[in-house]
């Protein structure tokens, strides 16, 4: 059995840079790779209407971005100056239409059921954007391990 360590120092600051865990710029290339993949799999999702209403620029799916914060964490969504949010929510979660003359009245139009491509998105993406994410992390560890 080794009564000593060699390259105690070496093997101390490995073990300090360990225990530092990830700074913000690694958290953010992690991050930052699974909302691409995320982005991956419901762009094709979004539905896409091919002619623009009047006073639109541009489209649903052309709307979605990708978003990275202070701390760290990267977020997708659309975007705020194309006010295509709610628009989203709706054709997502669907709606009730209401009748012209007050509650009390009976609509003559028929519900219109969500699509929900948000939450299949969601499913489907799960594993993909996990495995982007450790794999990111992967490196990272990795290239502290190397130094």
């Amino acid at each position: 059995m080794a009564s000593q360590i060699k390259n105690e120092a070496s093997f101390d600051r490995l073990l300090d840079d360990l225990a530092d865990g990830f700074g913000r710029k690694e958290r953010l290339q992690a991050n930052q790779a699974g909302a691409k993949q995320f982005e991956k799999v419901i762009r094709p999702k979004v539905p896409y209407r091919y002619a623009l209403r009047k006073g639109e620029s541009v489209h649903l799916r052309d709307s979605l971005i990708s978003v990275e914060n202070e701390n760290g964490s990267a977020e997708v969504g659309f975007t705020k100056k194309s006010m295509k949010g709610y628009i989203a929510r709706i054709v997502n979660d669907g709606w009730q239409p209401k009748a012209p003359y007050g509650r009390n009245k009976t609509s003559s139009y028929d519900r219109v059921p969500g699509q929900h491509f948000w939450e299949k998105a969601q499913q489907e993406a799960k594993g993909k954007v996990a495995e982007a994410v450790a794999t990111s992390l992967k490196k990272s560890m990795d290239k502290k391990v190397e130094r």
